[in-house]
């Protein structure tokens, strides 16, 4: 993984909201038998089937636990190539039987129930929104595979949605957020820089930002031509930013 340092920071961050968190959810944890459900705290244990709240609960505490270790772990190595990139779907994977058999939606932030899901929430473009996928329609192939990475992470997000900055209402090309973490991020792509109008949207974009405090490689993505050219940059971004 490159931008280790960056990488790191971002661990450190979500190790704090990770205890916060923690501390706000139940003891025990979650059994199985048959086709019933049970929460089991020290020697005891009771039925809670009916119970989806607290078997969120017990699912997201689960998911918590190893996502610590994992985000220990990697800020205890010097290099990339020791680092633990094992996606959540991954880490839910190595769970208990219990665990395998809830939705996926169980281990996700508490406040991903308030996400608006994914569409496009604008039309201010659609005469130019020619490469679909999933049923949106992009304005270029670069941000459809951008979004075919999202996807492939199990990512969510918007495309071009409106966002009111201070006095100013901007579009982003994505307003992406990781259900795991609850971890939102603006991405814009830029693409063509030889365009006098386009390059002046850009800059004024970027300006309303961080104008109005979002850090690049912190919760502001910008990628460019080169980025598209090969995928695996894509990918690097997405794991050392979004996760």
């Amino acid at each position: 993984m490159k931008n280790i340092r960056l990488a790191m920071a971002n661990w450190e961050n979500e190790l704090i909201e990770i205890q916060k968190e923690l501390d706000t959810l139940p003891e025990g944890y979650l059994a199985r038998k048959k086709t019933s459900y049970y929460h089991v705290v020290g020697k005891a244990q009771r039925g809670i089937t009916k119970n989806i709240q607290l078997i969120q609960g017990l699912c997201r505490k689960k998911f918590l636990f190893v996502r610590r270790i994992q985000l220990e772990t990697n800020l205890t190595t010097t290099t990339s190539e020791g680092v633990d990139t094992r996606s959540p779907q991954e880490l839910i994977a190595s769970l208990p039987k219990a665990y395998q058999t809830v939705p996926i939606h169980y281990f996700y932030h508490p406040e991903v129930e308030k996400w608006p899901g994914r569409q496009r929430e604008t039309d201010l473009y659609s005469e130019t929104a020619i490469y679909t996928y999933n049923d949106i329609n992009f304005r270029s192939m670069a941000e459809r595979i951008i979004a075919e990475q999202l996807d492939k992470h199990g990512l969510l997000y918007q495309y071009e949605p409106l966002l009111n900055l201070l006095d100013q209402q901007v579009s982003p090309d994505f307003i992406v957020k990781n259900p795991f973490t609850n971890k939102t991020v603006i991405w814009e792509h830029f693409g063509a820089f030889n365009e006098k109008r386009y390059a002046d949207d850009m800059n004024n974009k970027m300006d309303a930002y961080l104008n109005q405090g979002f850090q690049p490689s912190v919760d502001l993505i910008t990628t460019y031509h080169y980025h598209i050219r090969n995928p695996k940059r894509i990918e690097d971004l997405i794991k050392s930013i979004l996760f």
